[in-house]
């Protein structure tokens, strides 16, 4: 992986919180802010697909009976 430096401003108190982080979990304070980012944009990703899910809910009409014998066939793995 590449890794580019940037600079910017954080609140004092939450840059101090990660670093008693780091030296707790005895890990680099790039490495607890890598991990924190990671985890807020897949949180974001799962929200969007939790909007589609939403959005495109009730698109299909089937017949209950439908759905529920689809839902009782046997699993096949390919």
């Amino acid at each position: 992986m590449r890794r580019v430096k940037i600079g910017t401003a954080i609140d004092a108190t939450l840059l101090a919180k990660a670093r008693a982080t780091a030296v707790k979990e005895r890990k680099h304070l790039n490495n607890i802010i890598e991990e924190s980012l990671e985890q807020y944009l897949a949180s974001k990703d799962l929200e969007g697909q939790l909007r589609t899910v939403l959005r495109t809910r009730g698109q299909l009409n089937a017949p209950l009976d439908l759905v529920k014998e689809i839902l009782e066939e046997p699993y096949l793995e390919t």
